[in-house]
Formats: C-alpha cells, structure tokens, sequence
C-alpha cells in the first residue's frame, strides 16, 4: 500500500519535470535578447549612417528627404533600444554586423545619381530584412523578455511604413 501511494506521489513530479524539459526545448528555438539587441542596433544603426551619407553624398532631393527621415525616425528607436537594454543589462554594440558593415562601405564609395539609387536599393533591402527581424522577435516564439518583445512589436508598424516608402523612393529612383 505504501509502495502505491509513494507510486502515485512521484508521478505528478515526473510529469511536472518532463513538462519543464519540453518547454526548455521550444525555448531552444526563441531567438534570445541579446541576439535581438545586437541585431536590432546594427540594423538601426545602419538606417542612421546611411541616412545621414543620403545628406551629404545623395544628388536628389527625395532621397536627402528620406535619409533624413530615417536619421530622424532611428535614432528616437536607438535611445529607446538603449535604455531598454540598459535597464536589462543587455549589451548595445557600437559597431555594425558585418552586412551593414559592407553596405555602407558600398554607399560611402559613391555619390550623386549611383548614390541615390545603391541608397534606395539598399534602404528596400535593409527594411525588408528589419521587419522580418522584428516580426520574430514580436511573435510568439520571439524573444522570451516580454517589455523587449513588446518594444519590437510597437516598432513594426513604423518599419513597415519605412519599407513601403522605400519601395516606393526605389521606383521612382530606379525605375
């Protein structure tokens, strides 16, 4: 009798404990904070420079427009990310990840007319990649600090007006 009720007391702990594993593995899968931090700084750190390249090296007027507009827009984003972070203890890296890194080397070996359309090409390329970054991390298998996945997800809205600008700057740029 005793053999039974120790039986029936260990199983409610296995099942507590091999349900512990299975949710240690999903979150094998999350993307992690710091990973999302230190893309999310490249990504907008990358958006600033090259805005701020779009004002001395761009010819046409729309392109010095929405390169201001993303210096503008990115760095209220980076504060924002660096006081999360810092509050979290989170590192917020001063140097690009090496695809900003090799876009903008590309954008600052130009100017005038080859400027402003490498600068909208890219500026397409870099939202698309931003968004996708920041409907990961937003979603349900995001990241697993819950003020950093809901700074992402109030950020989205803002990225996908950016991409839909840029597409639209690329067309009339590079038609």
């Amino acid at each position: 009798m005793k053999k039974n009720s120790l039986l029936w007391a260990l199983i409610p702990c296995a099942l507590f404990t091999w349900s512990c594993d299975d949710d240690d593995d999903a979150g094998r899968d999350r993307m992690q904070n710091q990973e999302f931090v230190t893309l999310a700084s490249s990504s907008n750190r990358f958006e600033i420079e090259a805005g701020d390249l779009a004002g001395e090296q761009g010819a046409d007027e729309r392109v010095i427009e929405y390169g201001n507009h993303m210096v503008m827009d990115h760095g209220a984003a980076g504060t924002e990310l660096a006081m999360l972070a810092a509050s979290k203890g989170w590192n917020v890296p001063d140097e690009l990840q090496e695809n900003h890194q090799q876009m903008l080397e590309e954008l600052m070996a130009l100017e005038g007319a080859a400027f402003d359309q490498e600068f909208a090409t890219q500026m397409v390329l870099s939202h698309e990649e931003a968004v996708a970054l920041f409907e990961r991390a937003a979603g349900p298998d995001g990241v697993l600090d819950k003020e950093l996945r809901e700074w992402a997800s109030e950020k989205l809205p803002t990225l996908r007006a950016h991409l839909q600008e840029a597409q639209e700057l690329n067309e009339q740029i590079n038609p």
